[in-house]
């Protein structure tokens, strides 16, 4: 018992360690603020070789310790049409031929995205008394052979008339000496909800106990 709380304090250590490039793209502030009730839909891209199912399991295990002061619920249950993009001209994050992320077409990708699903949306909205939902989008991989791991992702908020709130993007490419695929799954997927920790703690949804 006392080994795994000692590997437990070590693993938290080591992610509260790692760094993300995250660039801010759209933050209203005052908004946010006013927020209490958020649903978040994990959305991934269609070349992703993880499961939703995993994603979700992996995040909520993390929620567990933290202390909420704005209520979150992670909705598992969503349709292929908002958990999944089904090409690469689809997926939020976009980038020009040079390697310039294209917000305008980022926008407009959002906006459909939101309109194509407002049925849907509405009624996860009505179910759940929610008054905003996040939108963590992400692109990951990973390779034993060429040892490393590396995942993008947009966190998109948006309130219930479908307003951006807020808008980040991240990428992180990292080196693993890890020779167990389980392993590597396991360690990238912590590092993805970690980053989607790290902003919901900096939105004062959750704290430490």
């Amino acid at each position: 018992m006392k080994r795994c709380s000692v590997l437990l304090v070590a693993l938290l250590f080591a992610l509260s360690c790692a760094k993300y490039h995250v660039k801010n793209e759209i933050s209203h502030g005052p908004d946010l603020k006013k927020l209490k009730k958020t649903g978040v839909i994990i959305r991934k891209t269609h070349n992703t070789p993880i499961s939703l199912k995993l994603f979700n399991k992996n995040l909520s295990q993390w929620l567990v310790p933290y202390q909420k002061i704005n209520e979150l619920v992670l909705l598992e249950n969503t349709s292929r049409d908002l958990n999944r993009s089904k090409m690469e001209s689809d997926r939020f994050l976009q980038f020009s031929n040079t390697g310039d992320f294209q917000l305008y077409q980022c926008q407009g990708i959002v906006a459909h995205y939101l309109a194509k699903n407002r049925e849907e949306l509405d009624k996860i909205r009505s179910e759940n008394s929610l008054d905003s939902i996040v939108i963590y989008e992400i692109d990951a991989g990973y390779s034993r052979e060429l040892q490393y791991t590396d995942f993008s992702s947009m966190i998109i908020l948006v309130d219930n008339n479908n307003r951006i709130l807020y808008m980040d993007r991240q990428h992180d490419k990292y080196e693993t000496f890890e020779i167990d695929e389980k392993v590597m799954r396991e360690e990238l997927l912590d590092l993805i909800s970690n980053r989607l920790l790290n902003k919901i703690i900096d939105l004062k949804y959750i704290k430490e106990k």
